[in-house]
C-alpha cells in the first residue's frame, strides 16, 4: 500500500517469513530448535553429527554449544533451518538449561534426552533432574506467555496432548511434557551384555516414563541401522519430516516406541511383587516406579554421584597450565580473601581502649638533617653553608587536630612526600632531623613518650625486614620468645603464634620461607603480613603501618587492608598511611585524613568525605575512585611558579575552610548533621567486644618482665645459626671458594718432595697462606651485615632485644662458619705444599692461621657496624687490609720501613702471622743454599733473623693478633652500642 510506511512493509515481511503457513490446528515455525540434554558422555554430540551428515569425530562439550543445520526441501526452494543445542556436564550446569529456552523460541522447541544406559545407577537420578528442570522452566514460560498472547499459550498446552488420542485409554493417566520429548537410551550394545531381568526392570520403567510425559522412547549404539532411526526422529523434530511409523516393544531388541503408541496395560505393573509394592508407601505412579527402580539400582552416595560442578574442574577439559594457576587463585582466595562474617578469629585486644589524640601539631625539619653525613661530605660542603637557603627549617605538618579511638582504622592520604611519614614518626617518637615547634600528642591522655610507645603501640614500617632464611612459623617464633613476658611458657608462645598466623591467614606458607628479592619464599603479600604478625605477637593496644601496601597488586592490597579492618575491629586501633587506595580499599576505611604539605583538608567518616567536598562545591565524579580525585585535587602542581602558586593558594583556601568547620566539635571529625548521632555510636570505644581470641595478661610486674640478656642471648645465636646455615647456596660458594684457592696454592707448591724448596719460595708461600684468604672473608662478612642492618636497626629500637646479646650472638654465631671455612682453606694446602710434617708444626700453623682470618672477620664486623654504607665500610676495610698487607714484612723488609708504615706493622695481623709462620717452619732447619757449584748448610734461624721476623718469641705473635682482635670486637660492640645501626634508606 502506498500510505504504508517502510517499517511496516518490513514488519509485514518479517511476519511473513516467520509463518510458513496455518492450517488452522496451530501455527508452523520453519526456523525450530532441537535441545539435547542428558547423561555425561552419553553420545550427544555423536547423534547430532550423524543427523547434520557430519564425518568429523565428536569432541567434549564446553558446557552449552550451539551447531546451525539447513536442509532443503526442493529445487529453488527456501531451506529449512533448525538449531541444535547441547547442554554438557550431566546434571552439573542445569542453569544453563534457561539460556536457549526463551518465550520468543519456546513454541519452537523440542527436547531429547540421551541416557547412558551402561549406567543404569545413574539413569534415573540424572533423568529426573534434567526433565524437573525444564519442566519447571517451560511452565514458567507458559504463564508468562499467557499474561501477553493467551492463544499461543492455548495452542502450546492442546499440542501437549497432540501425540495421544482422544479414546486413548490411560488419557487421564499421563501427564504430558509441554514440549515435544524424545528420550534415547544410548549405548545399546553395552546395555544388551545385561542380565535379563536387569534389561527388563530398566526397559519396563523407561517405557513408563516416556508414556507418562507422552515421549518418544528408542534405544541407539553404533550401530548404523540404529542411528538412521534416531535420526529420522530428529529430523522429524528439527525439519518436519514425517516420522516413522514403526513400533518395537521387544526388551531383548532395541525399543523403537513413537510417542502416544505405548499403553500402561502393554508395560504392565512394576517388576515387584505385590507384598513389596505395598510396603514402598508410594503416593504416585512415578513416586512407585522410582521406588523399585531405586530398589534394584540404588542411586551412588552422595560423595561418589555428586558431580563437578564447575566444568573448568572436569578431567575432560583439562589444561595443565590454566588449572595450575586456577589452583594458585583458589588457594589464595581460600585461604586469603576471607569473607566479612567470619568474626571467629579476631585477634581482639584485651586490655582497656587506647585513644591517641594530636593537639596544635606543628613540626619542621631542617633540609641539612635530611641529607645524610656522607652525603654532604661528598658534595664539599662545610658547617657553615648547613643552615642557609634550602637548609632553613621547613614546616611539614601545620596545625593538626586528631582524635582516634579503638576500634576504629584511620588511613592518612596525600601525595608521595609530603609527610606521611613524618607523622607516623613524630607520633611514634621517631622524629629524626626534626623538632616538634608546637602541639603535643597524648595516649590515653598522657603526652607520649618513648617508654609510653613502646609500651602501647606496635609501628611496622614501609619496607620489610626480615631474616630470608627462616620460615614463617620460625620468624614468629623467635620474636614471641624475645618480646613476650619472661613467665610465658613454651606452649604458651607457640599459641599465640598459632593465633596469629590464622589470624593473618599465613597458614597455608607457615613452613615457607619468608625470603626477599635474591631468595625465593613467600610472596610480598605474605611477607607483609608476616611483618605484621611480628608486631601483633605482643598484641598491641595500637597499631601503626607506613604504607602498608607498598609494592604489592591490588588483590593483595584489597587483602592485607581488609586484614587490618579486622584487627581494628578486634578493639584495636589502626593507623595506616597511604597514597591513593582504589575504591574498594577506600570503603573499608572508618576515618580519612587528607593532608596537603602537611595542612588538614579533611578528617572525618570515610563515608562522608564525599559528601563534604559536595558540600563546598568540589563533587566526585561519577565512576570515579574518591580517593585519587580527592588526592589529586589536594596535590601542588610543581610543573611551573604560577601553577604551583595556584594550586598551593587552592590548598591553603581548602585547609582553612575546613578548619572553621570542625573549629567547634571536640574530636576535630567533620560529619554530615543527619549522620552526627550514627557517627557518635561509632566512635564509642569497642571495649566490650569479647571473643575466644581475647588475651588477658596477669597485672603482676614481674609477669611483664621481658627475657634477659642470657635468655636473649641464647634465642639470638640459635636463630643465627639457623639463618645461616639454610642458606646453603651461599655456604657452599664460600667453602669451594676456600677449597679452590688452597688447590691452587697447594699445587702449585707441589710435587717438590725430597728436593728442598727455596727460601725464597717458601717465604712466598707462607705469605700467601696468611694474607690471600682472609681478603675473601672480609668482603663477605660485610655484605651481610650490611642485609641485615634495618632489621637490626628497628627490632634495638622497637626494644626487641639489647645491643650486648646481639654481639655475643654475632661474635659466637659465626665460629662454626669460621671453623669449617678455615679447615676447608688450611689443612689442604699445607700437606700439599709439603710443608714441616710434624703434628706440632701443623698444629700451631692451623692455629696462626684460624686466628688471622678470625681477626679480619673482626675488622669487618667493625667496619660495617661502623659506616651507613656498603661502599664506605667497603672503602675503609680495603684501605686497613692493603695497609696491614703492605706493611705486613714480605713486600717490604720490615728494617726498611720508615715510621708510619713501621708503626702499621706493629698492629697489622698479617705481619705477625707471616712472622709467626716463618719462625714455625724456619727454626731448627738447616737449608743447603748453592752459590755457584758450591752447596753449604744454612740455620733456618739466621735466616728469619736476617729478615727482623725472629726478634719476638713465637708466643708473642699469637698473642698480638688475640690482642688486635679484641681491640676490633670491643669496636664493634661500641659501633653497635652507640652508632643507630640504620641501612642506607633510613638515613
Amino acid at each position: 500500500m502506498p500510505s504504508d510506511t517502510l517499517w511496516e512493509i518490513a514488519k509485514a515481511e518479517v511476519e511473513k517469513k516467520e509463518i510458513c503457513g496455518n492450517d488452522g490446528e496451530g501455527i508452523e515455525v520453519c526456523e525450530k530448535a532441537v535441545f539435547f540434554i542428558g547423561s555425561k558422555n552419553g553420545g550427544k554430540t555423536t547423534i547430532i553429527l550423524r543427523c547434520l551428515d557430519r564425518d568429523e569425530p565428536p569432541k567434549p562439550t564446553l558446557a552449552l554449544e550451539y551447531t546451525y543445520g539447513r536442509r532443503a526441501k526442493g529445487h529453488n526452494t527456501p531451506k529449512d533451518i533448525a538449531h541444535f543445542w547441547e547442554l554438557g556436564g550431566g546434571t552439573s550446569l542445569l542453569d544453563l538449561i534457561s539460556i536457549p529456552i526463551t518465550n520468543e523460541t519456546l513454541r519452537t522447541f523440542s527436547l531429547v534426552l540421551v541416557l547412558d544406559l551402561s549406567k543404569p545407577n545413574d539413569l534415573w537420578p540424572t533423568m529426573e533432574s534434567l526433565l524437573q528442570v525444564t519442566k519447571t522452566h517451560v511452565d514458567k514460560l507458559i504463564v508468562k506467555l499467557g499474561k501477553t498472547n493467551a492463544k499461543a499459550a492455548s495452542e502450546m498446552r492442546q499440542r501437549m496432548w497432540s501425540n495421544i488420542q482422544k479414546d486413548h485409554p490411560d488419557r487421564e493417566l499421563i501427564d504430558p511434557f509441554p514440549i515435544p520429548l524424545v528420550i534415547i537410551g544410548s549405548k545399546y550394545d553395552i546395555f544388551q551384555d545385561f542380565d535379563s531381568e536387569k534389561r527388563k526392570i530398566i526397559c519396563k520403567t523407561l517405557r513408563f516414563v516416556s508414556h507418562y510425559y507422552g515421549a518418544s522412547l528408542m534405544f541407539a549404539s553404533k550401530s548404523e541401522a540404529l542411528l538412521l532411526k534416531i535420526r529420522g526422529v530428529i529430523n522429524q523434530l528439527a525439519f518436519g519430516i514425517d516420522k516413522s511409523k514403526s513400533i518395537s516393544v521387544d526388551q531383548n531388541k532395541p525399543l523403537f516406541i513413537p510417542a502416544g503408541l505405548d499403553s500402561l496395560s502393554q508395560i504392565g505393573s512394576p517388576p515387584l511383587s505385590e507384598n513389596d509394592i505395598g510396603k514402598l508407601h508410594a503416593q504416585t505412579p512415578m513416586d512407585l516406579w522410582k521406588k523399585v527402580y531405586e530398589k534394584v539400582f540404588p542411586p551412588k552416595s552422595a560423595s561418589t554421584s555428586k558431580e563437578t560442578r564447575d566444568p573448568a574442574r572436569d578431567p575432560q577439559y583439562a589444561e595443565s597450565e590454566v588449572d595450575e594457576m586456577r589452583a594458585q587463585k583458589d588457594q589464595i582466595q581460600d585461604d586469603v580473601f576471607f569473607s566479612e562474617k567470619d568474626n571467629s578469629l579476631y585477634f581482639t585486644y584485651g586490655g582497656q581502649s587506647n585513644t591517641l589524640e594530636i593537639r596544635d601539631l606543628n613540626y619542621q625539619v631542617n633540609g641539612a638533617c635530611q641529607v645524610p653525613w656522607y652525603e654532604q661530605l661528598t658534595e664539599f660542603k662545610i658547617s657553615c653553608m648547613w643552615n642557609r637557603g634550602q637548609d632553613s627549617p621547613v614546616p611539614v605538618i601545620q596545625n593538626l587536630n586528631l582524635k582516634v579511638r579503638s576500634g576504629q582504622m584511620l588511613a592518612i592520604m596525600e601525595s608521595s612526600g609530603y609527610g606521611k611519614s613524618f607523622l607516623l614518626d613524630v607520633i611514634t617518637c621517631r622524629e629524626h632531623g626534626g623538632k616538634i615547634k608546637s602541639g603535643q600528642i597524648l595516649i590515653n591522655g598522657q603526652p607520649s613518650t618513648p617508654q609510653l610507645v613502646r609500651k602501647s603501640i606496635a609501628h611496622v614500617r614501609q619496607h620489610d625486614n626480615l631474616l630470608p632464611n627462616l620460615t614463617v612459623w620460625e620468624t614468629l617464633l623467635f620474636v614471641a620468645k624475645l618480646r613476650l613476658p619472661r613467665a610465658s611458657s613454651d606452649a604458651q608462645r607457640k599459641k599465640r603464634v598459632e593465633e596469629v598466623i590464622a589470624e593473618l591467614r599465613l597458614r597455608q606458607c607457615a613452613n615457607t620461607r619468608v625470603g626477599n628479592e635474591y631468595v625465593r619464599g613467600v610472596s610480598g603479600g605474605e611477607r607483609r603480613r608476616v611483618s605484621i604478625g611480628v608486631q601483633l605477637l605482643w598484641n598491641p593496644g595500637i597499631l601503626i603501618l607506613d604504607e602498608p601496601t607498598s609494592g604489592l597488586d591490588s588483590f593483595t592490597s584489597h587483602n592485607l587492608v581488609k586484614t587490618l579492618s579486622r584487627l581494628a575491629k578486634g578493639n584495636r586501633l589502626v593507623m595506616i598511611s597511604l597514597h591513593q587506595p582504589r575504591s574498594d580499599i577506600f570503603k573499608l576505611f572508618d576515618l580519612v585524613l587528607l593532608m596537603s604539605s602537611g595542612t588538614t583538608i579533611y578528617s572525618g567518616t570515610a563515608r562522608d568525605m564525599v559528601k563534604y567536598f559536595t558540600e563546598i562545591g568540589y563533587p566526585c565524579p561519577r565512576y570515579s575512585n574518591p580517593a585519587d580525585f580527592y588526592v589529586d585535587l589536594t596535590s601542588i602542581d610543581r610543573k611551573d611558579r604560577q601553577r604551583e602558586m595556584t594550586s598551593s593558594e587552592k590548598v591553603k583556601s581548602l585547609a582553612t575552610l575546613f578548619l572553621e568547620k570542625v573549629r567547634d566539635f571536640d574530636d576535630f571529625l567533620w560529619r554530615a548533621a543527619e549522620e552526627e548521632s550514627m557517627l557518635n555510636v561509632s566512635m564509642e570505644p569497642r571495649s566490650h567486644i569479647i571473643s575466644e581470641k581475647t588475651i588477658n595478661l596477669p597485672s603482676s610486674p614481674s609477669y611483664h618482665q621481658l627475657p634477659g640478656t642470657i635468655q636473649q642471648f641464647a634465642i639470638l645465636i640459635r636463630r643465627q645459626i639457623s639463618n645461616d646455615f639454610r642458606d646453603l647456596s651461599t655456604l657452599l660458594i664460600n667453602g669451594l671458594e676456600a677449597l679452590v684457592m688452597s688447590m691452587i696454592i697447594g699445587f702449585l707448591y707441589y710435587g717438590h718432595g725430597d728436593i728442598q724448596r727455596s727460601f725464597m719460595d717458601t717465604a712466598a708461600l707462607l705469605f700467601m697462606i696468611g694474607s690471600l684468604i682472609p681478603f675473601p672473608v672480609i668482603l663477605h662478612v660485610i655484605a651481610k651485615c650490611h642485609s641485615e642492618r634495618a632489621m637490626l636497626y628497628h627490632e634495638l629500637e622497637d626494644g626487641l632485644y639489647s645491643a650486648g646479646p646481639y654481639f655475643f650472638a654475632k661474635v659466637f654465631g659465626e665460629l662454626p662458619e669460621h671453623c669449617a671455612y678455615v679447615i676447608i682453606y688450611g689443612i689442604p694446602i699445607y700437606w700439599l705444599a709439603n710443608l714441616w710434617p710434624d703434628p706440632e708444626h701443623f698444629i700451631l700453623s692451623f692455629l696462626m692461621i684460624w686466628l688471622v682470618v678470625y681477626c679480619s672477620r673482626t675488622m669487618a664486623l667493625w667496619c660495617a657496624a661502623a659506616l651507613p654504607t656498603l661502599h664506605m665500610s667497603y672503602f675503609l676495610v680495603n684501605a686497613l687490609f692493603n695497609s696491614f698487607y703492605l706493611a705486613g714484612g714480605f713486600i717490604i723488609s720490615l728494617d726498611n720501613l720508615w715510621t708510619v708504615p713501621a708503626w702499621i706493622s706493629k698492629v697489622s695481623a698479617l705481619r705477625w702471622c707471616y712472622e709467626g709462620l716463618m719462625q714455625i717452619q724456619f727454626n731448627g732447619i738447616t737449608y743447603m743454599t748453592q752459590i755457584g757449584n758450591i752447596t753449604f748448610p744454612v740455620e733456618g734461624k739466621l735466616i728469619i733473623d736476617a729478615l727482623n721476623l725472629n726478634s719476638h718469641p713465637l708466643y708473642v705473635s699469637y698473642v698480638i693478633i688475640i690482642g688486635i682482635s679484641i681491640v676490633f670486637i670491643v669496636c664493634y660492640y661500641l659501633s653497635l652500642r652507640f652508632i643507630k645501626q640504620k641501612s642506607r634508606q633510613d638515613w
